[in-house]
């Protein structure tokens, strides 16, 4: 038995960061990925369909004498297992669960972030660098205000000749204002829409499922009331750029 309820929303998070982690060819059998079956087997116990549950459980008994036969079938199950968790996490849910090495896929997700806000983005990440501008701004619409908040220990040196020349280019029709904050304050990743609405990301913008798996996930609205006036303060007491 569980030693604690788990609620659909953060079910729905963790099959989608564990789909995102499964190990490349699971037709070739190794330990660590038996360790991955066993995760996935809880996972869609939780979810609590009876047909996946007796399939993924067969999978996993069978893994590691019949590895190339059973492997394959695991990312349906899982996939299927994520669906159904998606329909009962609260309708605010929201994500996306990304492998190592998908660059255009993780643009894709993020793109569609970016074209939610209609006055304001805030990004928050302690190691923005020119990337940001380079590959993902130029998806937030025009007449949004951009704020890019990082920090002064982490914050590359890129980041401000890139901002300048972006007001250079754009001025007030894509509006930019970067800060940073003091020395190691800033430890999230988010991005806030029009001070309303929180998404968090699991890994900095220049590394972006480059070198391990990624997500992009909303944050419950209780969540969101207490980070949207905590980073307003952080916005407000840092120094611009």
């Amino acid at each position: 038995m569980l030693s604690r309820p788990i609620d659909a929303h953060e079910l729905y998070v963790r099959i989608g960061h564990h789909l995102a982690a499964m190990p490349a060819d699971m037709s070739q059998y190794t330990a660590e990925k038996e360790v991955w079956v066993s995760k996935a087997v809880a996972l869609v116990e939780a979810v609590g369909d009876l047909t996946d549950m007796a399939q993924i459980k067969d999978a996993a008994d069978h893994y590691r004498s019949h590895t190339a036969i059973y492997g394959p079938s695991l990312w349906s199950i899982l996939q299927r297992a994520l669906a159904r968790a998606e329909l009962a996490a609260p309708a605010s849910s929201s994500g996306a669960f990304l492998p190592v090495g998908s660059a255009m896929d993780a643009m894709t997700a993020i793109g569609k972030v970016f074209k939610e806000p209609r006055s304001r983005i805030l990004i928050v990440d302690p190691y923005l660098d020119e990337t940001i501008l380079t590959d993902f701004a130029p998806m937030i619409p025009e007449g949004v205000k951009i704020d890019l908040l990082s920090d002064s220990a982490t914050a590359k040196a890129t980041l401000a000749p890139a901002v300048k020349r972006w007001t250079s280019q754009y001025g007030a029709v894509r509006a930019i204002e970067a800060r940073n904050t003091g020395p190691r304050l800033l430890h999230d990743r988010l991005i806030v829409i029009d001070d309303n609405r929180v998404w968090n990301v699991s890994q900095s913008f220049k590394d972006f499922a480059a070198r391990s798996p990624a997500s992009l996930v909303v944050v419950t609205a209780d969540v969101a009331a207490l980070k949207i006036p905590a980073y307003a303060a952080l916005w407000t007491a840092s120094i611009p750029l």
